[in-house]
């Protein structure tokens, strides 16, 4: 018997002779193994709840997509928001992750940033080493600018979210 496969991401169903998803190129599962997948994940999502801490706060689309990271690294999560004011305000948003899978959750965002981000890692080593990533010039581990050329140093993962419509 010939079964669709589908996405467990988008949970888009495709024939059953492709592999990978034509959006999100993740494998493609069963019927079975998706309904298995799916219940995984919502025990991952209780185990988030138990002894809770917010990893991340912000919009809910890069929320969303940092969920998506987290539970495909296996790292229980889950998305909570607030009730808004219904006056235009938009909802709170948190990743909560549970105490102990804290560190490890901000290690993984952290390693996402940088696979999203690539020019930061060449960035920050060239920081490390003590130089100025646009001009070269020396500077210290303190210095939130460049002392010669301007360039901002300190670069805060909110404000690179903001440029990129993700609040």
């Amino acid at each position: 018997m010939n079964q669709n496969k589908i996405c467990p991401n988008c949970e888009v169903e495709y024939l059953p002779h492709i592999e990978k998803c034509a959006d999100c190129c993740a494998v493609l599962l069963l019927p079975e193994e998706h309904r298995q997948a799916q219940e995984e994940k919502k025990r991952l999502m209780a185990k988030a709840i138990e002894n809770a801490a917010v990893v991340r706060e912000g919009d809910l689309k890069w929320l969303g997509e940092l969920y998506k990271v987290l539970i495909n690294s296996g790292i229980p999560c889950t998305v909570t928001s607030d009730a808004s004011c219904n006056k235009g305000c938009r909802p709170k948003c948190l990743l909560i992750v549970s105490s102990e899978n804290f560190e490890r959750a901000q290690e993984r965002i952290a390693e996402y940033f940088m696979e999203i981000h690539p020019e930061l890692r060449a960035s920050n080593e060239l920081i490390s080493q003590g130089k100025c990533p646009a001009c070269g010039s020396p500077v210290g581990t303190g210095d939130k600018e460049c002392s010669d050329c301007g360039l901002t140093l300190v670069i805060i993962e909110e404000e690179i979210q903001k440029e990129e419509g993700g609040g």
